[in-house]
């Protein structure tokens, strides 16, 4: 038995924006038991299930409706928390526990700032360097990856980092994520590429879990795009403890 899942940065698609039919016509095109959404409305994904979402401000003062991360479940959520740790950049950060096909599943929402977070100093906010918010959320990050339980661990979100050839983010800064989810994680989506474009919202799972299916979903509608990123869906199981697939991640 398999857990499907949907990750998407959609652009702050609203409930009445002309994106938003295609948007969610794609992601139920996959029937999806846990859904993360970035850069999104609190209301997206309002009709049946339950949703947690990140705190409202994400360093520019408080964003009505709009939210960095938003995590949905069919079925509702425990152990929630929307801070992680008090280093962490704030408002990109969303975790609870929840009830799937394969079982219960502790589930992670990043949103990794991109190297322009709060370069630009609005509503009485702490400007910064470029990469400095990106950063500082990897090293609070690694932080509490240690922390966590890791069995039936799934992180996702925006990443804001391409994996490996082809990614933008200073060398310090790859090795950065690299370490952050080594080795309790892998980044299944490190190779994930469409239109030319790798992925840079990602799927991490921790040790026990198996890829069935990978797919992108596409951004594209007719001549317009539906968000600058393109999703990602995935099919996911549960390997037996004793499975020698287990050594992936040593």
């Amino acid at each position: 038995m398999s857990l499907r899942i949907v990750n998407w940065n959609v652009q702050f698609a609203t409930p009445r924006s002309w994106r938003t039919p295609e948007i969610l016509g794609r992601i139920d095109w996959h029937e999806p038991e846990i859904v993360c959404l970035t850069e999104t409305h609190e209301e997206l994904l309002a009709r049946g299930g339950y949703a947690i979402c990140s705190r409202a401000d994400y360093g520019y003062g408080l964003q009505k409706n709009r939210r960095k991360v938003l995590l949905w479940s069919k079925e509702p959520w425990h152990q929630v928390d929307n801070l992680g740790i008090e280093s962490l950049p704030p408002g990109r950060f969303v975790s609870g526990v929840t009830k799937t096909s394969v079982g219960e599943v502790a589930v992670i929402g990043v949103c990794i700032p991109w190297f322009g977070s709060r370069t630009e100093a609005r509503r009485g906010a702490e400007r910064r360097g470029q990469w400095e918010d990106h950063e500082a959320y990897l090293a609070g990050l690694s932080e509490v990856l240690e922390r966590v339980d890791a069995r039936r661990l799934i992180v996702m979100g925006d990443f804001n980092q391409a994996i490996g050839q082809g990614s933008r983010a200073p060398r310090a800064l790859r090795l950065a994520l690299q370490e952050a989810f080594s080795p309790k994680l892998r980044i299944v989506t490190a190779d994930l590429v469409f239109q030319g474009r790798k992925s840079i919202d990602h799927i991490a799972l921790s040790v026990g879990w198996s890829v069935e299916t990978l797919v992108a979903i596409s951004n594209i509608h007719g001549e317009r795009n539906l968000s600058d990123h393109f999703g990602v869906a995935a099919d996911v199981s549960i390997r037996p403890a004793s499975d020698p697939m287990d050594s992936d991640y040593e």
